[in-house]
């Protein structure tokens, strides 16, 4: 058995998970190779079992090295296994999870995938005040913090939303799909 994950991260949130991710499958006894899609010009699925491919979320986009693996790969996707993941700030609330779980999952396989995919897991993001995000970010910024202010939450220091327990689990049925065959 052999597991294929493949990310793009901007700023990091989404590398994080996608190490996560293998390290728990690893544990799990599956062999695991990574890619990082801003460090790779073409990355060959063949010998997979089960591909996860996952992207950090900006601007309602997922990165494009993400994707052109997504369509590279198209055809070789049909016969395996593939799960999606993404890193959004759409799954640090529960009222815009389902609009996450519609628009940066299921959409995206949709159009990218020829078959479901096997799981997705919907994650969420850090907010970082001290992060360059550019200038959108900035723009935003006092929006988010107005926010959190409202929420009881400091806007100037860090927040992690993501569910390091949920991820791990989403891993192990991972696993354990592969090994129950």
């Amino acid at each position: 058995m052999k597991v294929l994950v493949v990310y793009g991260s901007r700023y990091g949130t989404a590398a994080e998970i996608a190490e996560e991710i293998a390290r728990v499958i690893r544990e799990e006894g599956v062999e695991v190779d990574m890619a990082d899609t801003r460090r790779i010009k073409d990355c060959d699925a063949t010998p997979y079992d089960l591909v996860i491919a996952g992207s950090g979320i900006k601007m309602g986009k997922w990165t494009k090295g993400s994707i052109k693996f997504l369509k590279n790969n198209k055809s070789t996707l049909a016969e395996k296994k593939v799960a999606l993941f993404v890193s959004c700030g759409a799954a640090n609330e529960e009222q815009s999870r389902a609009e996450g779980q519609e628009k940066y999952l299921d959409e995206v396989a949709a159009k990218n995938l020829v078959n479901q995919p096997v799981a997705t897991g919907l994650f969420g993001s850090v907010y970082d005040p001290d992060a360059k995000h550019g200038l959108v970010f900035n723009f935003t910024q006092r929006f988010i913090k107005k926010d959190l202010k409202e929420k009881g939450l400091n806007p100037d220091k860090r927040h992690d939303y993501r569910d390091w327990d949920g991820i791990r689990s989403w891993a192990h049925d991972l696993a354990d799909l592969l090994k129950n065959e």
